[in-house]
This record gives C-alpha cells, sequence and structure tokens, in this order.
C-alpha cells in the first residue's frame, strides 16, 4: 500500500490486487468508468477519498494515485481451483460435482439483484474438501469470500471464465461439426438420388454401393441436427 501525505491527509493507495479485497471488487468493478468524472469517482471510490476532495485537488496528485493504481486494468491471472483461507484449504467444487440444490442456489444468486453474488457465488461452490453443501454454512461463510484480498480471490473467478471460454470454444467447434455433417448428408442423399455415376456399374456392385451409402448417411446423422436414415 502506497501512503501519500497530502495537506495533513494521509491517503493510502493500493498498489497491487493484494492491496484490495474481493469486497472492493464487488462495489467498484462491476463495469469500466466511461469518462473522466467516471474514472474520477472510481479512483475516489478504490482509495477511499471523497470524489469532491480529489476534484479540487493538483492534477499532479491524481496523476500519482491513477498510476499507482494502473494493476488494475491487469486481469490477466492465472485460473486457481484452491485458496488458503486461515490455514484452511478450499477447493471448487466442478460442474459435474455439484448437487441440484447448489445448481438452484447458483441460478438463483446469480439472477438475484445482490450486490455481492461474486462472494455469495464462491461461498457455495468453493468449500474444504470432503465438506458436504450446506445453504446456512454459505450463507455465513460469504463474509470471509468478501474479505478475502483480490490476489487470492481473482484466480478463483478467472477459473470460471477459463471454463467459460473453454466451454464456448467447445461448443464453437461442435457447430462447425454439425454444419459440416449437415452438408454431407444432404450431399450424399442427392449423390445415391442421382445415381452418383453407378448406373454402369454390375448390379452386385451398386448394391453394395447403396448398402455403403446408407450406412455412411446413418453414421453422419449421429453427428447432425437432422437425420436422413432412409
Amino acid at each position: 500500500m502506497l501512503q501519500i501525505e497530502f495537506n495533513d491527509q494521509k491517503i493510502s493507495v493500493p498498489q497491487s490486487w493484494a492491496d484490495l479485497c474481493l469486497a472492493d471488487y464487488e462495489k467498484w468493478f462491476k463495469r469500466r468508468p466511461e469518462g473522466k468524472m467516471e474514472y474520477v469517482h472510481f479512483i475516489a471510490g478504490i482509495c477511499k477519498l471523497d470524489s469532491e476532495w480529489l476534484l479540487h485537488s493538483p492534477t499532479q496528485l491524481f496523476d500519482a494515485i491513477s498510476d499507482a493504481v494502473g494493476f488494475i486494468f491487469d486481469t490477466d491471472l492465472e485460473p486457481a481451483t484452491k485458496v488458503s483461507i486461515d490455514g484452511r484449504d478450499f477447493f471448487i467444487s466442478l460442474s459435474d460435482k455439484l448437487t441440484l440444490g447448489e445448481w438452484i442456489d447458483i441460478e438463483e444468486t446469480l439472477n438475484s439483484d445482490s450486490e455481492t453474488k461474486i462472494s455469495e457465488t464462491l461461498a457455495i461452490v468453493c468449500r474444504p474438501a470432503g465438506e458436504s453443501y450446506n445453504p446456512d454454512t454459505a450463507a455465513a461463510r460469504k463474509e470471509v469470500f468478501r474479505n478475502l484480498s483480490c490476489d487470492k480471490a481473482l484466480p478463483l473467478l478467472a477459473f470460471f471464465l477459463y471454463r467459460k471460454k473453454e466451454s464456448e470454444a467447445i461448443l464453437h467447434h461442435y457447430s462447425t461439426v454439425v454444419a459440416q455433417a449437415n452438408r454431407f448428408l444432404k450431399d450424399t442423399k442427392t449423390f445415391v438420388i442421382n445415381g452418383g455415376g453407378i448406373k454402369q456399374l454390375p448390379i452386385w456392385q451398386r448394391i453394395k454401393f447403396i448398402y455403403l451409402t446408407r450406412l455412411l448417411r446413418k453414421q453422419l446423422s449421429k453427428f447432425s441436427d437432422s437425420s436422413f436414415t432412409g
């Protein structure tokens, strides 16, 4: 934490994510400030200063504070699935391990107007190894995560973002495969209907060709959003 003294007022300026807690992040990092005035209020909030006082301070002071908090725009953090809190290790429960109750509580939390939905969600999905989900425990543990420093909390959020990007990449790849399968399936059906250049072949070769083509269409239909199996 950078300590600045100006006109007998001491100012504590965060210099890294370790100087901010998740409660600060939930309050001030919902969206990037747009325009100079919003940015001044943003900086004042992070440093717990009165924005009017800051507006009437010398530009050099604001520049010094702004330079010190430049780290807030560096959100490229390494994802983590574990965090140590007061000597205890907490682990993120993977999606395929969540119970129905956890899924319902997560969905209700994310769809709510709560100002603390990030810490509430972490309290649901992040707990000591072997501990079963308990809504009452999660509700009480919310404050533990709100007081967690951002250098520990943000890697947990980065893990969720990483999984989201990974899922989107898989979905995009699947969509491409489906589109190609649909096209190939359609072309194959047209090929068979038109004879595919096999009309001059012996009857047993035509029968074998039609059988193999239909088998191919059946296999392709497994990867297609439409099916031609006739």
